[in-house]
């Protein structure tokens, strides 16, 4: 019975993906994200008047703004919408199009005379932080950087690999950094070892966008030193973050953690890291001036 009863859920789901219009496409979808490969998903969600996409189509665009799979209109109207997903896939940011069929712009010989509408969202692949070392700054960092959305690798010894359940990747044999064959945009070395100028060096050196180390000031001073006698220039050591994070005065493992990874996030987008309460104006002053 039971066996009977889970063939019947099983062919009940077939059912429903042969149903979907956008089957192939969604099985594409999840092959990209399987293979970690930024794409753009345009979607049309209003269309008024005559018009060859209608709502509910869809179209996934590559990096390059080729189209990969799906339909969303003519070849003028296809070609917009590429070169808006292109440009999506390279600061992050969705963008509604609206398109004039009527419109002379559009160079479409015999105008369709309607209006469409078609929202562009890029998925960018999240970026990869390594961490290597142990102890519970590691473990704190492993679990916030998940919530946050980084793809989160942990270099450790073998007997603290289970202490790292959220990490997407553990590496507990001795990589070298210039043996690992993905991209990495953060990397944090909380080692505390002899070596740790050394593969600091390795670090910028292999273009690693942010290296932070957890070090007082007084190792910070003598990694910077070696990174210097040995050539570092002056470009690379704008990607050498120590003692690593933000001013917060962190007192246990949890606080060194939030104040490592703030300054990552500030950094992606840009901010400031003042208190938002300075960045408001005063209103109360320009009434009692007025």
């Amino acid at each position: 019975m039971i066996v009977i009863q889970r063939m019947t859920i099983f062919e009940s789901y077939r059912k429903i993906e042969t149903m979907s219009k956008h089957k192939d496409l969604i099985q594409k979808m999840a092959i990209l994200e399987s293979a970690e490969k930024p794409y753009a998903i345009a979607s049309v969600f209003s269309v008024t008047g005559s018009s060859s996409g209608k709502v509910g189509d869809k179209a996934l665009f590559d990096i390059n703004g080729n189209r990969i799979i799906g339909y969303v209109g003519g070849g003028c109207i296809e070609n917009r919408i590429a070169a808006t997903a292109k440009e999506t896939l390279i600061d992050g940011v969705p963008r509604t199009v609206e398109i004039d069929l009527d419109s002379d712009e559009m160079n479409m010989g015999i105008p369709c005379g309607g209006y469409m509408s078609v929202i562009v969202e890029p998925q960018m692949v999240n970026p990869t932080l390594l961490i290597r070392g142990m102890g519970r700054v590691v473990e704190v960092l492993c679990q916030i950087a998940c919530l946050l959305k980084f793809k989160v690798v942990v270099q450790t010894d073998e007997n603290e690999k289970d202490r790292y359940p959220e990490a997407n990747k553990i590496i507990t044999e001795p990589l070298e950094l210039e043996d690992i064959d993905f991209k990495v945009d953060y990397f944090i070395l909380a080692t505390h070892h002899r070596n740790d100028d050394k593969i600091t060096f390795d670090a910028l050196k292999k273009g690693i966008p942010y290296v932070g180390v957890v070090a007082s000031a007084k190792k910070t001073g003598i990694i910077k030193s070696y990174l210097v006698e040995n050539g570092i220039s002056a470009e690379e050591l704008d990607n050498f973050y120590a003692p690593t994070g933000l001013d917060l005065k962190a007192q246990t493992p949890e606080q060194i953690a939030l104040s490592i990874l703030s300054e990552m996030v500030m950094l992606d987008n840009e901010g400031s890291g003042v208190q938002m309460r300075t960045l408001v104006p005063d209103g109360t002053d320009e009434e009692t001036s007025s």
